[in-house]
């Protein structure tokens, strides 16, 4: 199985150590404006949280699994974004927004050849002058730390195993579950998902002429290291 359509069901579970209140403490001090996107959404973390704010927003992913796990969190956090199966590399709302977001390694799910048409859309979705705050899992991430490894967590209801098989330009992922039925027996899913280790300056030169833009270590929002895991930009389109 392909993409996000087990892991959908745990996700947020399996998340829990990346950090959400930096990335809107990130956003909250970005100046972002009323209308936002947020591309690649998942299940909706960043969508939701922004939505609360009062911000009015779209999230938009590939997986619809993804997005009936997104509706599902928006609807117990009383708000209501609008959730749209679309790819990020040509979703257009119906009307240009204040800014767009694309969180925690959307843009690793990007292949090589398509990282210009990515941005040229993003250029498209957003108003003069809009933000665009995306981060990367960096090369230097998925070669040494993700690389040829294998990892794994085991709950009461749930044991998974992620297996890494790494390729010139990224990493393909096998992800195994084994999960608890009710009367006891474990039942076995796999999906496989595959990301690229895009270079700095292959991302930067990818959207030189459309959006001015800073880049961080999204640990301690510093400059960018060799051994940075995580980076981000904020970015402002021309």
């Amino acid at each position: 199985m392909n993409g996000y359509g087990c892991l959908a069901a745990y996700y947020d579970r399996l998340m829990t150590d990346f950090d959400y209140a930096g990335y809107l403490a990130l956003l909250d001090r970005s100046s972002l404006g009323e209308e936002g996107v947020d591309l690649c959404c998942g299940s909706g973390a960043i969508t939701v949280a922004l939505a609360k704010r009062g911000k009015r927003m779209t999230g938009a992913d590939i997986s619809p699994e993804m997005l009936g796990r997104a509706a599902q969190n928006a609807r117990e956090a009383g708000v209501r974004p609008v959730f749209v199966q679309a790819d990020a590399t040509t979703f257009r709302p119906h009307k240009p927004v204040d800014f767009a977001t694309c969180v925690c390694d959307g843009i690793n799910y990007i292949k090589p050849k398509n990282l210009a048409v990515f941005f040229k859309n993003a250029a498209c979705i957003l108003k003069e002058g809009g933000k665009l705050i995306f981060d990367a899992s960096s090369e230097y991430k998925i070669k040494k730390i993700i690389a040829d490894n294998v990892f794994f967590e085991d709950y009461d209801d749930l044991t998974y195993l992620w297996t890494n098989t790494q390729f010139k330009g990224g990493v393909k992922m096998e992800l195994t579950f084994f999960i608890r039925e009710k009367d006891g027996r474990y039942i076995k899913q796999t999906e496989e998902h595959t990301q690229y280790a895009h270079t700095r300056e292959d991302i930067e030169n990818a959207m030189k002429g459309m959006f001015s833009f800073k880049a961080y270590d999204f640990r301690t929002m510093k400059e960018v290291g060799a051994k940075t895991a995580r980076i981000v930009w904020v970015c402002e389109k021309l």
